[in-house]
This record gives structure tokens, sequence and C-alpha cells, in this order.
């Protein structure tokens, strides 16, 4: 198969390219900037960046085009994906600046800064791939960064052991996802997303019987994304690198590597393997079943809050692959076409912007707190309320939004994965959603209650009004966009039913 690669439309991948000068900007700038200017020169050029890449996306809102002979798209699903992952990036320099430059050791900032872009300029790659190698070459690119970030607390061995422990089944992941898509490959003699969905639709129609490989190959991939997005079984290393990693960092890992990761999953069942749809939607339905069931039964135990969100964001895994699982196919008289129910999908990514706001914003209540001299125990949250009123404001935000408390973010996040899976006739699943939506109550309450119930702690050290203005005004704009961007989310659901624009080039192809 010969790739015609000598008339590419370089105007499409604008945003892209923007986060690459980005990540190459700053290289330099770490090396020729004055140390004492790093913080905030190398901030501004992040967040420049990352804001003007955004701003590049308006021009593809309307837009169903390919280049590099269809290796790169530019589609509904890129737009929102892209645009869900530089605000992820641009929170995670809000959160990450003043932690980076005073605790820890004094971590290097520029290093820092140079992999969160090049961790961002993967998962824009795997946004936009309408290819196998580009996929896989953007998942990578996210996943080698965040090994090297989760261990940037380098003076603590639990950062390095759970960095170790994310980098060794990391790479046995990579290794199953490449194999799933070789044996996708050698069925269809094609690495093109567009071209695989056209052979299998046809196939389907047809009524010819499905090459076994395939249905290995599509398994080895869901194996392979189920341990890049931590869902249960593939989750062993969540709670280590999670409590590990420098807490910035954690905000980062539980957002950016797992938007790629569904990113993935979409461009590759759905847009891909779509056909073979009844064949994986079991599949994923029972993943999001035990991944939301465990996530939120561990988490109740838990006393240290990273660990607890560590298990938090496995829970939410279980709810965001819910919604996928409520995906649909509708079935012609001609056979096979795309294009059914868009519910399950909108649900997915809807979910993933609510859920990137909303976990970040309590990674960053956890780094405000540890600058002011605490840990990371329950108990080093007791009487925040009465030492600074404002931040366990903040805090209950977070809480009640992941919990799914209406009129925030992550209730109407649950509230359209629910109707989906309604829509699509799983009623067992939007049940326990319900029901595990209501077992998380104990411990998301758990930490408002302690904060504003419990008497403050006697510290080793005061609790000083340290400034960390970028940190405050984060947290500050996180909180209110939870609460302001839940009551007014029809504008979101309206960008994300954009989605099904990656599906027209295999709707027009189907017979």
């Amino acid at each position: 198969m010969s790739l015609d690669l000598t008339s590419p439309e370089w105007s499409i991948t604008v945003p892209q390219l923007i986060v690459f000068l980005t990540a190459t900007v700053l290289l330099f700038a770490d090396a020729f900037v004055p140390k004492d200017r790093h913080y905030t020169v190398l901030t501004g050029i992040s967040l420049v960046g990352y804001v003007a890449a955004a701003v590049a996306l308006i021009w593809q809102r309307d837009t169903d085009e390919a280049t590099f002979d269809g290796l790169f798209r530019a589609d509904g699903l890129t737009v929102f994906l892209t645009l869900t992952i530089l605000v992820a990036a641009v929170l995670t320099v809000v959160t990450s600046a003043s932690y980076v430059e005073r605790l820890e050791g004094r971590m290097p900032l520029g290093e820092y800064y140079v992999l969160v872009a090049f961790a961002t300029f993967g998962a824009t790659l795997v946004a936009a791939a309408g290819d196998l190698v580009i996929l896989f070459i953007g998942i990578e690119l996210t996943s080698l960064a965040t090994y090297v970030l989760a261990a940037f607390a380098v003076r603590r061995s639990t950062s390095l052991e759970g960095a170790l422990k994310y980098f060794l089944l990391g790479a046995f992941a990579s290794a199953i996802l490449l194999y799933g898509m070789a044996w996708i490959y050698g069925a269809t003699g094609s690495t093109s997303l567009d071209v695989i969905g056209e052979q299998l639709a046809t196939m389907v129609a047809g009524q010819d019987d499905l090459d076994a490989s395939l249905l290995l190959g599509m398994l080895l991939i869901i194996v392979g994304v189920g341990f890049k997005m931590a869902a249960v079984p593939f989750h062993f290393w969540t709670p280590d690198a999670y409590d590990g990693a420098p807490t910035p960092v954690t905000g980062y890992m539980s957002a950016i590597p797992k938007i790629a990761a569904f990113a993935a999953a979409i461009r590759l069942l759905v847009q891909g393997l779509a056909p073979l749809r009844d064949d994986w939607e079991i599949v994923i339905a029972v993943l999001a079943l035990l991944t939301m069931v465990f996530g939120n039964v561990v988490a109740v135990s838990q006393r240290n809050i990273k660990r607890m969100l560590a298990y938090s964001s496995i829970a939410h895994t279980g709810y965001i692959l819910a919604g996928f699982a409520a995906y649909d196919v509708t079935e012609g008289g001609t056979g096979f076409s795309t294009g059914g129910s868009d519910d399950g999908i909108t649900s997915v990514l809807y979910y993933l912007i609510a859920y990137t706001v909303m976990n970040i914003g309590a990674f960053a209540v956890i780094a405000w707190v540890q600058h002011r001299g605490d840990g990371l125990t329950l108990d080093d949250f007791s009487g925040l309320a009465r030492n600074n009123l404002p931040a366990a404001t903040a805090m209950t935000v977070f809480m009640i939004a992941l919990m799914g408390i209406p009129p925030t973010l992550g209730f109407y996040a649950k509230y359209y994965v629910i109707v989906a899976l309604l829509r699509s006739d799983l009623l067992w699943l939007a049940l326990a959603i319900v029901l595990m939506s209501a077992v998380s109550a104990f411990f998301y309450l758990r930490v408002v209650a302690v904060m504003f119930f419990n008497d403050p702690i006697e510290r080793e050290k005061p609790f000083t009004s340290q400034t960390t203005p970028l940190l405050n005004v984060g947290i500050g704009g996180m909180a209110v966009a939870t609460i302001v961007l839940g009551v007014w989310s029809s504008g979101i659901i309206d960008l994300a039913a954009e989605w099904s624009s990656a599906l027209d080039v295999l709707a027009q192809a189907t017979p």
C-alpha cells in the first residue's frame, strides 16, 4: 500500500503545530532565560501557547477534512477532544507553577513544562488520528512524558516507586495494544481507520464470516487502552503512581492521559471497529460495571486524600465507559450503516471535560493545602473552613461535583450518560451508576464534614498565608466553572454532538 504525501493540507494541523512550537520554545527558553525569571516567562509561554492553540480550533469548528493521505483528521471529534486536552493543559500549568518552583526540593520548572507540552502534543495527535500508526505514536508520546513526570519528585522514594510500576505495566500495555493493531492490520490489509471500517461494514452487510483474528485484535486493543484509562482489572498502577507523583502531576495524570485513552478508544472502536459493536459492547459494559464498583468500594476505606481520589478516578473511568457502551448503530435495509444513536459518545465527551475541570480542581486544593505545610491525610483537612473558608468552599464544590449533585458539571455528566444508557436499553448499567454514586457520597462528603465540622488540628508548621496568586485564581475559576458550566451545559453538549462528523466518510462508503 502506497501513501500520497505530496500535497498535505497544513492548515488543518495548526492547533497541533502551535502546541509543538510551544514545546520547542519552552525547550530553548529553559536554556537561555535566567533562572530567576523562569516562573514568569515559562509560565507565560505555556499559557499563551495553549490558549493560542485553542483559539485556532475556532476555524476547524465546521471542518471535516483529512490530510497526509488520511493519517490526520480534522472533524468534530478532533475539535472537541483537542479543546478538552488544551483545557486540561492550561489547568495543569495554573496549578503547577508555584508548586514545582517552591515544593518538593524546587524541581526544574523548565523541564516540567517541556514534558507537559510534549505530552499534550501527543494527546492532540491521538485526537486527530486517522490511522493506527499516528494513533499509536500519539499515545506513546503522551505515555513516555507521563512516566517521567510521575517520577519528577526524585527525592521521594514513593515517587520513583510509583513511576517504575507505571512504566513497567505501561510497557506491557503498549506492546499488547500494538499487537492488537497488528492483528487488525493483518485481517484488513490497512492501517487507515476509515478503510478498516469500510471493509468491516462490507463483511457484516454481506453476512460474511468474520476472521477470528479480528476479534482477537479487538480484545487486545481493549486491554491496551483499558490500561491507559485505568479500567479494572488494568488499574494496578494507579494508586501508587497517583500517590507518589507530585500533586499537580497527579492532577495532570488523572486528566490528559485518560482523555488520550478515550480518544484512542473512540477512534479505534467507533470509527474503525463500529461494525463489530455487538461484539465489543458487552465487553465494555462489563468493564464499566467492574470499574465503577471496585473504584467506589475501595475508595471508602482510604484516608489518604490522593489515594482516595485515585480510586475515585478509577470509578469515574467506569462511568465514562458506561456512556461508551451506550453507543449504538443502526441496521438499514441494505445492511450496516453508521450514525445510530449519538447520545453515548456525546455523553462520553461531555463527561471528559466535566471530569477534567472538577478533578484537577480537587488536586489543586490539595496542592494549595500542601503549600501551607500540611500533608495528604484526611486529618490534615480538619477545620479547614475555620482557617480558610474559600479553600474549603472550593473543595466542597469539587467533592459534590464528583459525587454528582446538581447543579454541578458532575451531575449533568452522569445525567447524560444515564439518559444514553436508557435509550440503549442498558437499564442495569444505569442503575449501577445511581447505586455507586450513592456509595461515593460516603467518602466525598466525609471530606466536607472534616473541613467544616472537625476542630483544627495542631500543626507542626503554622497555617501561613503564603501567596499563591496563580493557584488561587485557578482554584476559584475551576470552582465557578464547575457550577456555571453545569447550569449552562447545552453549549457544551451541542459542541460534543458534532463528533459524529468523524464517521461521515464511512457512512458515505457503506453499501
